[in-house]
């Protein structure tokens, strides 16, 4: 009797590879965001004067960032539907962190 594969696994496989992908581009998403915020004459003068510069929110990027590995790894470790609401959140949190880099130069 042969077994056929599971479609959960093909899922759960396409949720994981996803998760990573999303992981690996985030970087490069802050960096070009931030390269973007520097390059307008607003984020100039923060950068160069350090004149009328709201305090970048360190403590709610990290949030950020500790939400952002949590459901990293349930996205890449739970089953199929913990993994794809994993997944949704780490994209919605990614979301939220390269735009709170974009509104503060």
């Amino acid at each position: 009797m042969t077994r056929k594969p599971q479609p959960a696994t093909v899922s759960a496989s396409r949720i994981r590879s996803r998760s990573v992908l999303a992981a690996l581009l985030f970087l490069p998403a802050l960096f070009v965001v931030k390269v973007l915020v520097l390059t307008t004459d607003r984020g100039g003068r923060c950068f160069v004067d350090d004149i009328e510069c709201a305090p970048f929110p360190v403590g709610a990027f990290g949030a950020l960032l500790a939400a952002l590995v949590v459901s990293f790894v349930v996205a890449t470790a739970a089953p199929v539907r913990a993994g794809r609401v994993a997944l949704a959140a780490q994209v919605a949190l990614e979301a939220v962190a390269v735009l709170l880099v974009l509104a503060f130069p």
